[in-house]
C-alpha cells in the first residue's frame, strides 16, 4: 500500500473510532463489544451503532430493562454468560429486528414465569435462529413463550431442572432443526410434544427421568438423524416407537434399565449407522432384533447381562465391524460358537480385548475374541444311575449338571473333545480322570448310537495335543 493511501486509511479509522466510542467497562474490537466489568450497572446506552455483537461476561446487574438495546438495531448476537440476571422486563429485546443469536446461560432463574421471563419476551425476535437458555436452573416453561420464533433453528434448554414440558411448547417452531433437552428432570413427555417438528434432525433427551415413551412420540419427526435417550430410566421401548424414523443414523439408548427389546423395534431404521445399547439389563436378544439394519457399523452391547447371542443375529448387518461386548457374563460353551466365529471373521480383535468369559470354570477369564472353536463345548454328564443328563435344549445355566461338569473340568489340566462336543475327556498331569460320551441325542434325532458288541473310535483334540479314544460295548448274558 502506498504511504499516502495508508495515511488516508489510518485517518479514516481514527475518525470512525472517535465517532464510535466504546462504552465504559467494555472493550470493542471492530464490530464486537465485550463487557466484563463487574461494576457495570446496566446494559450500556452508548453501544456503538455499527456493533453487530455484544457479550456480557459475569456482570453484576440483575435486570434487563424494556427495549434495552433499542439504540443498536444492527446487533445480530447478544450473549449473557454467567451474569447475575434475575429479571427481564417485557419487550427487553424490542428494537432488535436483525438479532439471530441470543444466549442467556449460567443465571439463576427459577422459571420462565410472567414475573421473571414474560411470555412475550421473545416475540419481537422474528429473525432469531439460535436461542440458548442452558444452565439457568429453570424449572418451568410457559406454553406460548416460543410462539413467535418461526425462524428458530437451534434451541438449547439443557442443564436446567425442567420437570414437565407443556404439550404445545414447540408447536410453532416449524423451522427447528436441533433441540437440546439433556440433563433436566423430565419424567413424562406428552405424545404431541414434537408433533410440529418435521425439520428436526437432532434431539437430545439424555440425562432425564423418563420411564416410558409414548409409542407415537416421534411419528411426526421424519427428518430426525440423531436421537439420544441415554441416562434415563427406560425398562423397554414399545415396538412402534421408532417406526417413522427412516433417516435416523445414530440412536443412543445406553445407561437405562432396559430388560427387553421387541423383535421389530428397530425394523424401520434402515439408515442407522450407530446403535448404543450398553449399560442396560438385557439378558437375551431376539434373533431378528437387528435384521433390517444393513447400514449398521457400530453396535454397543457392553455392560449388560448377556451370556450368549442367537445364532445368525448379525448375518444381515453387512457393514458391521465394531461390536462392543465387554462387561457381560459370557458363557463360553457351544452356544457361543456363532459369536466367536463372527468375531474372528468380521471384527477387530483389539476392539474387545477386555471381553472375558465368565464360565465355564476352565475358561473363566479368557478373552472371548481369542477363543478357538474347539474350546467351545457343552459338557454332557450322566447321573449316578446312568441316565442321560439334560441335553442342550434342557440345560439351564447354574443347574446341578452344569456345576458338576464345571467342577470336574476345572480340576483337570487338559480337556479333550471332538468337534461336536459329544465326547469330552478331562485329564491331569498323571492320568485321565473323567470321560463323558453322548452316544445319541433324543429319540428321533437321526444320530445313530453304538450297537451292542461293537466299538467306536474318536479323535479328540485340545491345546495339549491329540488323543484317540476307543469304546467297546459288550452285552453280557444275564443269570438264569
Amino acid at each position: 500500500m502506498r504511504p499516502v493511501a495508508w495515511l488516508r486509511w489510518a485517518s479514516l479509522l481514527l475518525l470512525v473510532t472517535s465517532a464510535q466510542p466504546c462504552p465504559q467497562g467494555c472493550d470493542c474490537i471492530m464490530w464486537d463489544v465485550f463487557c466484563s466489568e463487574e461494576g457495570l450497572a446496566a446494559v450500556p446506552l452508548d453501544i456503538p451503532l455499527n456493533a453487530t455483537s455484544i457479550v456480557f461476561v459475569e456482570t453484576s446487574f440483575s435486570t434487563v430493562g424494556t427495549r434495552a438495546f433499542h439504540g443498536s438495531p444492527n446487533l445480530t448476537k447478544v450473549v449473557f454468560l454467567n451474569a447475575q440476571l434475575f429479571h427481564l422486563k417485557p419487550d427487553a429485546f424490542g428494537g432488535l429486528p436483525r438479532l439471530e443469536d441470543l444466549e442467556i446461560t449460567g443465571s439463576s432463574f427459577s422459571s420462565l414465569n410472567a414475573d421473571i421471563f414474560p411470555e412475550e419476551l421473545f416475540h419481537p425476535l422474528a429473525s432469531l435462529q439460535t436461542l440458548k437458555l442452558s444452565s439457568n436452573a429453570l424449572s418451568g416453561l410457559p406454553e406460548g413463550v416460543f410462539d413467535k420464533l418461526g425462524s428458530l433453528q437451534e434451541l438449547f434448554l439443557d442443564n436446567n431442572v425442567i420437570s414437565k414440558l407443556p404439550a404445545r411448547l414447540f408447536s410453532r417452531l416449524r423451522s427447528l432443526e436441533q433441540l437440546w433437552l439433556q440433563h433436566n428432570a423430565i419424567a413424562h413427555l406428552p405424545r404431541t410434544a414434537f408433533s410440529s417438528l418435521r425439520n428436526l434432525t437432532f434431539l437430545s433427551l439424555q440425562g432425564n427421568a423418563l420411564q416410558t415413551l409414548p409409542e407415537d412420540l416421534f411419528a411426526a419427526t421424519p427428518s430426525l438423524a440423531a436421537l439420544s435417550l441415554s441416562h434415563n430410566r427406560l425398562e423397554t421401548v414399545a415396538e412402534g416407537t421408532f417406526a417413522n424414523l427412516s433417516r435416523l443414523t445414530s440412536l443412543t439408548l445406553s445407561h437405562n434399565a432396559i430388560t427387553h427389546l421387541p423383535a421389530d423395534v428397530f425394523r424401520d431404521l434402515k439408515e442407522l449407522v450407530r446403535l448404543y445399547l450398553g449399560s442396560n439389563n438385557l439378558t437375551v436378544l431376539h434373533p431378528n432384533l437387528f435384521q433390517n439394519l444393513s447400514n449398521l457399523e457400530l453396535l454397543s452391547l457392553s455392560k449388560n447381562l448377556l451370556t450368549t447371542v442367537p445364532e445368525g443375529v448379525f448375518d444381515t448387518n453387512y457393514n458391521l465391524f465394531n461390536v462392543a461386548l465387554h462387561g457381560n457374563p459370557w458363557q463360553c460353551d457351544c452356544r457361543l460358537a456363532y459369536l466367536s466365529s463372527w468375531l474372528q471373521q468380521y471384527s477387530d480383535r483389539l476392539f474387545n480385548i477386555q471381553t472375558y468369559c465368565a464360565g465355564p470354570a476352565y475358561l473363566k477369564g479368557q478373552m472371548v475374541p481369542a477363543l478357538e472353536q474347539r474350546q467351545l463345548i457343552c459338557p454332557v454328564t450322566r447321573d449316578r444311575l446312568g441316565y442321560q443328563a439334560p441335553g442342550l435344549e434342557d440345560w439351564e445355566l447354574g443347574s446341578p449338571w452344569d456345576l458338576v461338569a464345571e467342577e470336574r473340568v476345572a480340576r483337570s489340566r487338559c480337556t479333550f473333545s471332538n468337534p461336536e462336543g459329544t465326547v469330552v475327556l478331562a485329564c491331569d498331569e498323571a492320568r485321565c480322570r473323567w470321560l463323558s460320551i453322548q452316544l445319541s441325542s433324543r429319540q428321533g434325532s437321526g444320530i445313530p448310537g453304538l450297537a451292542y458288541n461293537a466299538s467306536q473310535e474318536w479323535d479328540l483334540k485340545s491345546s495339549c495335543g491329540s488323543i484317540r479314544v476307543t469304546v467297546s460295548l459288550e452285552a453280557l448274558a444275564g443269570d438264569a
